[in-house]
């Protein structure tokens, strides 16, 4: 707990004194009023947990005699000293009053002389000491009155000088308690924060260091005994660092730049040790190292990849990763957006590479289910025997080759969360009832068992096949498609939304930088990815912007650099620099697009006026 000491003197005003020390008081802090108390005597109170509230002269001696303490100033206000004045006339009609009091206390003379129709003159004391000497030099000027503190007025009441002590009224006291109880607010934030520090340092594995800019070491935690073999008794603090890790001398100190990943040797053991540097004001103040042992940090690593990762047990996207602005793509998110806050299951369909489980990974994510796990399968990626035991999983012995304790499906993974069924069109019929069964009674029986599993999974599946038609060809169950076709989801393809090029290619470009300064492509090679049909989406427009900035060798690439890349036997383009005949075909296929010359000129970020004279531009050579 925190305490507050209030010296008080003659002059103070006990009531004033109580009311605020009842509307201040907590239970972090209480308040002591000590009538009269040496400096030798406050001392003995707790330095570290105690405040002194003192006025005047007492509070010079005790700020210069103890530099440790908290000592508040109540400081003398203008009221005060107006107070002691017009006492002085009531009392003496004294016309000159001499002011003796502590040199931290500014008095506005010329205002209180042209208000009150008085003549002062202040004389400033540093310290106890000086009062006497300061009060005999007064007395013989032959002034009216004397107004100073306590101190000043005992000495003139000794020697029959007409005198008044300035009283505290409740403006100095407030400002004096108010001050005071911020600073014990302050104090106990701090020891709170420190604490903290204190419980996160010891909270980690890992050792932790922190130095200041001489190297010395400011604050360490447990950790740091292990990984430098050092007896756990030792005292670190305000050590050299140099001392236990010889890699920091001064030299390596100085440096701004971070350290990541650095590996050294400590007592034969391999550690990586990073280092973030303290920046106050622009300067270097020192650094902290976090120091691991590379044994733990690789079973740490192993363990989070099996707990965390293994068969993509967690969501990686959102809707603010799909790249697009066109109306279509626009109203698709929005539909995913609405279909996300359901709970029912969601069927996905769209072509080859239109980013099926990038939409199912933002539906789970915007769910209710958002925390728990998502669980994703390729359908078509194994055969019909191993696709059961990952869905359902088996119990130890259930068959040749299954693993002694037995597994845990996919489906007893997604528990509480979503299983995405990536190609649900290839999956074989006699696991399509299996599956059925499982969407209507909401429960799984592993391989090999004879008991049933409750499940609270949401199903989204995927497909780029059109599973009304493999129901009439025998080959999708039709009651199966009913329990996952609740809710669809159809995906355009990029040449619906071609709009969206310019941007989708300007960010896989930077994906992909060159000598650390991404490439760029020019209006005219743009237009050229835009007259392509992209029969594999966005894959592979992917896949065209990492071949361009593998290949090409300019910073910016033009539209012949575009049409080398691009299949063009697969799907002829119609560029800018055909013949009319083709610049013809080029509007025409604009028309069927549906996308008008105003659209096509605000999606390439130009006004129409330069679109039209770019095209000309192309033409005109074969108009000659």
């Amino acid at each position: 707990m925190i305490r507050i000491v209030y010296t008080m003197t003659l002059g103070h005003n006990r009531d004033i004194i109580n009311k605020l020390i009842c509307s201040k008081e907590s239970k972090d802090v209480s308040v002591e009023v000590l009538q009269t108390a040496s400096p030798q005597e406050l001392m003995e109170y707790d330095i570290d947990n105690t405040i002194v509230i003192a006025r005047g002269i007492y509070f010079l001696t005790l700020s210069k005699r103890f530099r440790r303490a908290r000592v508040i100033e109540l400081a003398v206000t203008g009221y005060d000293i107006m107070r002691g004045i017009v006492e002085c006339k009531n009392v003496y009609q004294a016309k000159k009053i001499a002011i003796i009091i502590s040199e931290t206390i500014q008095v506005e003379k010329s205002f209180i002389e042209d208000t009150l129709d008085v003549q002062l003159t202040v004389f400033p004391v540093k310290e106890y000491g000086h009062v006497a000497n300061v009060f005999d030099f007064v007395k013989r000027l032959g002034f009216d009155a004397i107004l100073g503190g306590f101190t000043v007025f005992r000495m003139a009441k000794s020697e029959g000088v007409n005198s008044v002590a300035i009283t505290m009224g409740y403006e100095a006291n407030h400002l004096a308690f108010n001050e005071a109880f911020n600073v014990a607010k302050a104090i106990i934030e701090e020891r709170k924060k420190n604490e903290l520090f204190k419980i996160i340092l010891e909270s980690t594995d890992e050792a932790v260091i922190a130095y200041d800019h001489q190297g010395l070491i400011m604050a360490y935690n447990q950790a740091v005994y292990g990984i430098l073999e050092l007896p756990a008794q030792t005292i670190l603090t305000g050590k050299e660092l140099s001392s236990f890790l010889p890699q920091f001398k001064e030299a390596h100190l100085s440096k701004e730049s971070y350290t990541t990943n650095e590996v050294i040797t400590i007592n034969n053991r391999v550690v990586v040790i990073n280092k973030r540097n303290i920046i106050i004001e622009q300067k270097n103040q020192g650094a902290v190292l976090i120091l691991q042992n590379v044994d733990t940090l690789q079973k740490a690593e192993i363990d989070v990849r099996q707990k965390l990762n293994k068969k993509g047990l967690a969501a990686k996207y959102n809707f603010d990763a799909i790249i697009g602005s066109s109306e279509v793509i626009m109203k698709t998110i929005r539909v995913a957006q609405k279909y996300a806050v359901a709970n029912s299951n969601v069927l996905i369909i769209g072509e080859t590479g239109t980013g099926k489980e990038l939409f199912a990974q933002s539906i789970h994510n915007n769910s209710m289910r958002c925390n728990q796990p998502f669980v994703a399968i390729n359908c078509a990626a194994l055969p019909e025997q191993l696709l059961e035991s990952e869905l359902f999983g088996y119990v130890g012995g259930a068959f040749t080759g299954a693993a002694k304790g037995g597994k845990v499906g996919l489906f007893e993974l997604a528990h509480k969360g979503t299983l995405f069924l990536d190609e649900i069109a290839e999956m074989p019929l006699g696991l399509q009832a299996k599956l059925l069964r499982v969407l209507q009674e909401r429960e799984i029986r592993k391989l090999g068992d004879d008991k049933n599993i409750p499940i609270d999974v949401r199903i989204i599946s995927a497909t780029n096949e059109d599973l009304s038609l493999l129901v009439q060809e025998s080959k999708f169950r039709q009651d199966l498609l009913y329990r996952i076709d609740v809710l669809s989801l159809i995906l355009p393809p990029l040449r619906e939304r071609k709009e969206d090029i310019k941007d989708i290619a300007k960010t896989f470009l930077a994906d992909f930088p060159r000598g650390h300064k991404p490439i760029s492509l020019s209006l005219e090679g743009l237009l050229v990815l835009m007259q392509y049909e992209w029969p594999g989406n966005i894959r592979e427009l992917r896949n065209v912007c990492e071949r361009l900035s593998v290949l090409s060798e300019n910073k910016m690439l033009g539209a012949q650099e575009v049409k080398e890349i691009l299949p063009i036997k697969e799907a002829p383009l119609l560029t800018l620099v055909t013949p009319l005949p083709d610049i013809r075909n080029q509007r025409q296929q604009e028309k069927q697009s549906k996308m008008t010359q105003q659209q096509l000129a605000e999606m390439l970020g130009i006004s129409r006026t330069t679109l039209w004279r770019r095209k000309r531009e192309q033409i005109r050579p074969y108009d000659r």
